[in-house]
């Protein structure tokens, strides 16, 4: 038998070995960064949307607490409310009782003198007087408290507190907030914010001063319609030259157009018609029958929402009237500042402002073949790692819509505003020049 032949593999099989070996540590390799990567993309898209979504949350603070400053000055105006028709039912029931009231004044209209036939009427308006009385000296602590709790306490606490608000969203405080963002995915990323091309500062301003006028007008139309018009008029007999009686009431509350004050004015009177020649022919004379003035700081207007068409019962009621001098006026509040956006802006309806994060991964944490020194001589592959680092963009926008479900119905569209608080954030393609800038790092 021939002998056989033994060992002729063996080259082959190193070969191989060696081909299966390099293949295996770049394999290994490859994965690890191809693990990285998407870690590092993933991590990106996290913090730009974290960044965002903290901005969207301040501009719903805003919204809120704008709306809250609402709430609080309408129920200034409804006390003022209330407490001025205290105050006009306590005067109201004095002129009937025969009584003297606020300010010293009797009243002195006809309708008092013939009411006087009535059995058990003008006792119980006596009984009536005494209550509303006790009642309108309370009412005097209850309105000092509210309106210096909602003025002085929370309005102001509201309106302060928007300035810190917004200063934490700002480019270098947001910086840090993703940073931690980044850093809780993996000690080893590095986190930066791109610069901004519409800085998100310019998307809001403070309203101060004269400007306060577009919260103080949503404020005005907010309030309930008895509070904004408390008038009637009941005529008794048609006002001619020759005869002629009237009863007119006048109410209402208002804000002063230094937005400052709130006034609650009430009063009613009677208005008799006739002629008279030594006083010039056709005349009317008003007798005030109960009058009534609350104030929340600051001075009368000169014509408070028409209560002047009883010139007399109202200058009984300012001579009489309460003030409250804790009210500190509308305050300042933060809105989007339209000037910026103008008409020019194709967005004006729905202005965005995004956030880009760069993330990147240096190559020395890696945990590749090289990294973890397997391998010698040929069989050590380096990463060929551009800047020798990992790098990922990622970009999300602050927007506003409303809720599908509570969209406004029809082709109407609602316009954005900080006052109401439907600002959302959600991931977008990073822009060319974001890139480039992420690039340039």
């Amino acid at each position: 038998m021939p002998r056989v032949q033994r060992g002729q593999a063996l080259v082959l099989g190193l070969f191989v070995l060696f081909l299966g070996t390099i293949s295996l540590f770049f394999l290994f390799s490859t994965g690890q960064v191809s693990a990285d990567k998407q870690r590092v993309t993933n991590t990106a898209d996290a913090a730009a949307y974290s960044g965002a979504l903290w901005r969207a949350r301040v501009l719903n603070y805003d919204a809120y607490s704008n709306r809250a400053m609402i709430a609080n000055e309408v129920a200034i105006a409804q006390t003022l409310t209330l407490a001025s028709e205290v105050q006009y039912l306590k005067n109201f029931a004095a002129c009937f009782a025969r009584e003297a009231g606020d300010g010293g004044v009797l009243c002195d209209a006809l309708l008092p003198n013939i009411t006087q036939f009535i059995p058990y009427f003008v006792a119980a308006l006596e009984y009536a007087y005494v209550a509303l009385q006790y009642v309108d000296q309370a009412l005097v602590y209850v309105v000092d408290g509210e309106i210096t709790y909602r003025s002085q306490v929370v309005n102001r606490a509201l309106s302060a507190s928007q300035v810190p608000m917004h200063a934490s969203a700002n480019f270098l405080v947001l910086d840090s907030l993703v940073d931690q963002v980044v850093r809780a995915n993996d000690p080893n990323f590095r986190s930066t914010v791109l610069p901004e091309t519409e800085p998100f500062e310019q998307l809001t301003k403070r309203y101060s001063e004269d400007d306060r006028s577009r919260l103080a007008d949503i404020a005005r139309r907010q309030l309930d319609p008895y509070s904004q018009n408390r008038h009637w008029t009941l005529t008794i007999i048609p006002p001619v030259c020759v005869l002629g009686l009237v009863y007119r009431k006048r109410g209402g509350t208002m804000l002063s157009t230094d937005m400052d004050r709130w006034e609650a004015v009430d009063d009613l009177s009677e208005w008799r018609y006739s002629f008279n020649l030594k006083r010039g022919g056709c005349v009317s004379d008003e007798s005030p029958m109960a009058w009534a003035d609350r104030r929340g700081a600051g001075q009368s207007n000169p014509d408070p929402n028409g209560v002047a068409d009883n010139p007399n019962a109202l200058g009984i009621a300012r001579n009489s009237a309460y003030t409250v001098d804790a009210y500190a006026g509308i305050q300042p509040f933060q809105e989007l500042d339209y000037t910026v956006l103008g008409n020019a802006d194709p967005n004006v309806r729905n202005p965005r402002r995004s956030v880009a994060v760069a993330v990147s991964l240096p190559a020395a944490s890696l945990r590749t073949a090289n990294t973890l020194n397997v391998g010698v001589g040929r069989l050590r592959m380096a990463e060929n790692l551009e800047r020798n680092r990992i790098t990922s963009v990622g970009a999300a926008e602050v927007y506003f819509k409303r809720p599908v479900e509570r969209a406004v119905p029809g082709p109407r569209v609602e316009l954005p505003s900080l006052f109401n608080p439907y600002w959302q954030a959600r991931l977008i393609e990073p822009t060319f020049a974001q890139k480039a800038a992420a690039a340039a790092l």
